[in-house]
């Protein structure tokens, strides 16, 4: 019996690590640094942030159930022009260091958030590792909206959900 309990034991161990040796990592090349990085780096900024976080299928079904809420690109227009945007986004483009973040880039964010502090905005940018989209929503939090989701995924993510963006 301690036999056939110890093989049994041992077939499972085996199985469990033979399922793992096909896998190349969260990325399809392999390169798990870089993510691990990213996701250290977006989870850091998350916390000093004090917004939410929506995913790629949440927001989704928001705009598809017509929720009411914001959605600002902090991309240079010129990128959304040549990538495309999230349906209905409106832009505040936001630089790609905090330490160029000009008082006249937040007055432009808060003027495309509006008024209603209350009211459920979602900032996004190019993908993860693009921190516009931190700098806009830690600014709009430090500004007192409370509702304020960063959609981390941005433009990348949507684009590889499958889901359309407009010109």
């Amino acid at each position: 019996m301690k036999v056939l309990k110890l093989s049994a034991v041992i077939s499972l161990f085996i199985l469990a690590l033979s399922g793992c040796a096909g896998t190349i990592g969260t990325s399809p090349k392999g390169l798990e640094v870089p993510i691990e990085k990213a996701a250290i780096k977006f989870s850091s900024d998350v916390k000093e942030g004090g917004y939410k976080v929506v995913t790629t299928d949440e927001l989704k079904k928001w705009i598809d159930e017509g929720k009411n809420i914001v959605i600002i690109s902090t991309l240079p227009v010129n990128d959304d022009r040549a990538l495309g945007i999230l349906p209905g986004s409106l832009n505040a483009a936001m630089p790609k260091t905090e330490k160029d973040l000009t008082p006249e880039d937040k007055e432009h964010l808060f003027k495309v958030a509006g008024n209603d502090k209350e009211r459920n905005l979602v900032v996004y940018c190019g993908f993860v590792a693009c921190r516009r989209s931190h700098f806009g929503a830690k600014s709009l939090v430090d500004n007192g909206f409370k509702n304020v989701y960063r959609y981390p995924a941005g433009i990348a993510g949507w684009r590889e959900a499958g889901y359309s963006l407009m010109k």
